[in-house]
């Protein structure tokens, strides 16, 4: 598996279940809307992730315009060396991720997206698909793994794990 850029795996994993998503109302399995609701989180996941997708684009400008527009005194350069720009980018996506869905509710549906994957791979190690599925989402979740409000992605658990501790 060629190691992609985080932004570029983001926008691989929401695309994947968009595609699923449209199938799934296609064969009238669920509603645009609750087809939509389920996109959320992982839009969400991909504008932190700093992936450009069409469905982000507006509402980054948006915000980004809302940003510059307000006064907050000089912003040049950060302690890291980020210049305003790179900052603004960061905030705006920042806020259209919660707008889209807050994080106390994505973790929750990434962490599980990546149980899944984990408990397929090892079910069937040998499969190269399931090793890339689940190499991308623990890859997400290890790069927004930690938050300052404590909404922290767990670490996987193997299913027996899980039921022992019960």
């Amino acid at each position: 598996m060629a190691r992609l850029p985080i932004a570029t795996l983001a926008a691989h994993e929401f695309q994947k279940r968009h595609q699923r998503a449209r199938e799934v109302v296609r064969n009238r399995g669920m509603t645009v809307r609750t087809a939509e609701q389920h996109l959320r989180p992982w839009l969400a996941i991909a504008c932190l992730c700093g992936a450009d997708l069409p469905e982000l684009a507006q509402p980054i400008s948006d915000r980004r315009k809302l940003l510059s527009d307000a006064p907050q005194g000089p912003r040049s350069i950060t302690d890291e060396g980020q210049n305003a720009a790179a900052l603004l980018e960061m905030e705006s996506r920042w806020l259209v991720a919660d707008d889209l869905c807050p994080r106390a509710r994505w973790v929750p549906v990434l962490a599980a997206a990546r149980d899944d994957a984990f408990s397929r791979y090892l079910a069937d190690s040998s499969n190269e698909a399931l090793t890339d599925a689940a190499a991308a989402l623990q890859r997400l979740c290890l790069h927004l793994a930690y938050d300052i409000n404590g909404h922290n992605i767990p670490t996987y658990r193997a299913p027996a794990a899980q039921a022992a501790a019960a």
